[in-house]
């Protein structure tokens, strides 16, 4: 039978639900089925987990759905501390048991999780909804609008970087030896690399960094690469990446608004 003739069977039916979360390179692959399944060459192992109804309507936005699943799954040790650097994708397979036929049900990214006693719930938006958004615009404004190391910032990320080894970890704070290679306050708003995820850096003094949040997956000995940190200002533009071509503010702006009501004379 096909998958169309099972799902609309009366009693022909044994719907089992793939979920594949992605953030990066990383993977984590659950099935409501009792026993593993193995799906595009990915091991699904077996989890406590549900979602709600998949909502049809004219406004995308409203369309979402709640995944919940167990808080001690390894997924969701990506929110307990902080929310993950990056987008977490989200797909959901469906088939029936003793069918080879398998659709995409669903697809879209976190949005927000909550933590409630022993369940992660996620709330999802589906890939659609990033299409009714209104996109970035450039604002007049007095600092650099640029994201750093982005395509219109220019900077190239990896002519700033430095790699180092972990040798201390207490919560946010961490200490990496190359970082006394750089003047004190230069990976500040920056961001500290490993293979698995990434965190900004709110603080440098000689070694010692402060993250915006902890990273659990940090131990001593540990790899990691530093980059340079920007405060958008044309100095830090001119003197620390020679960039001052791309500097994507209006530092010269009149104090004295036009369109204030006030007379300019």
């Amino acid at each position: 039978m096909s998958y169309d003739a099972r799902e609309t069977s009366q009693a022909a039916g044994r719907p089992v639900e793939l979920y594949r979360f992605a953030l990066g390179t990383q993977r984590w692959t659950y099935t409501s089925s009792q026993s593993a399944v193995v799906h595009q060459h990915e091991t699904y192992a077996p989890a406590a987990i549900r979602r709600s109804g998949i909502e049809q309507g004219n406004e995308i936005n409203r369309a979402g759905m709640e995944i919940t699943l167990p808080r001690d799954t390894p997924l969701a040790a990506l929110f307990i501390s902080a929310p993950p650097e990056g987008v977490v994708s989200v797909t959901i397979y469906r088939f029936h048991a003793g069918d080879a036929e398998t659709i995409v049900l669903w697809k879209g990214r976190i949005g927000s999780a909550r933590l409630a006693g022993s369940e992660l719930a996620l709330k999802c938006e589906p890939v659609a909804s990033s299409l009714k958004r209104i996109g970035l615009r450039a604002r007049y404004q007095l600092i650099c609008r640029h994201p750093l190391y982005s395509v219109s910032c220019g900077a190239i990320r990896d002519h700033h970087r430095v790699i180092g080894t972990i040798y201390a970890v207490d919560g946010s704070t961490v200490q990496v030896a190359a970082a006394a290679s750089q003047p004190d306050g230069y990976f500040v708003a920056g961001i500290l690399v490993t293979d698995e995820a990434s965190r900004m850096i709110i603080g440098h003094t000689g070694v010692t960094l402060t993250l915006v949040a902890p990273m659990p997956s940090l131990v001593v000995g540990m790899a990691v690469r530093l980059y340079a940190g920007c405060d958008h200002s044309p100095g830090a533009c001119r003197d620390r990446f020679n960039n001052l071509d791309n500097y994507g503010g209006f530092p010269y702006i009149p104090s004295k608004n036009p369109f204030s009501g006030d007379a300019i004379v």
